[in-house]
């Protein structure tokens, strides 16, 4: 059995509510990373990937402060899809579809090959919303967009699956941010 990890960065919006390609975390984001750096602190990884994008990086960098890994850092696990992805109340267009539809595809084989490349092991894995949404979605509902816009990740939460001897995905824990819990209110 392999265990993945899947980690959603911190809070990266600014105070006007925006994200741009590269926010670095804001404050509560590193609170959250921190948090759930504590919560993590007595698991034993294997292996360790992250996104090449600085809000990802900075929550892994935060993490691995106990663990002290090597970091495998790829594009593959960067960021996906645009402002027009399904979305309630938004008429999709067929380019977003296509755009969606090869996401998918490049996702569920990083996926995979993270899953193949570490047998037995339990490995952490730093991305992002989309990403494990559009995976969940591949998992769940082989891929269908319609099944995308139900999902909620939250920031720095985890998102387990463990994929079998035989191969077959088990979600064990989704979007699980109890470690975050105490920091949620904000005035």
């Amino acid at each position: 059995m392999t265990r993945l990890f899947l980690i959603r960065h911190g809070d990266a919006y600014d105070e006007e509510g925006l994200q741009v390609d590269d926010s670095p975390l804001n404050n509560f984001g590193k609170i959250q990373a921190l948090q759930l750096a504590k919560r993590l602190k007595h698991n034993r990884f294997d292996m360790m990937y992250c996104s090449r994008i600085r809000r990802s990086m900075e929550t892994c960098e935060i993490v691995n402060e106990h663990h002290k890994m090597k970091v495998n850092y790829t594009a593959r696990l960067n960021e996906v899809g645009t402002d027009t992805w399904p979305q309630p109340g938004i008429k999709s267009v067929q380019s977003d579809l296509k755009d969606y539809s090869e996401a998918t595809k490049k996702i569920y084989k990083t996926f995979r090959e993270i899953a193949e490349s570490n047998l037995n092991n339990e490995v952490i894995v730093f991305t992002h919303g989309n990403w494990i949404r559009v995976l969940l979605t591949k998992i769940l509902a082989n891929g269908d967009p319609k099944t995308f816009i139900h999902f909620v990740v939250h920031h720095t939460s985890l998102n387990i699956i463990d994929v079998d001897d035989f191969g077959f995905e088990h979600i064990i824990t989704f979007s699980d941010a109890a470690h975050t819990q105490l920091y949620e209110t904000r005035i």
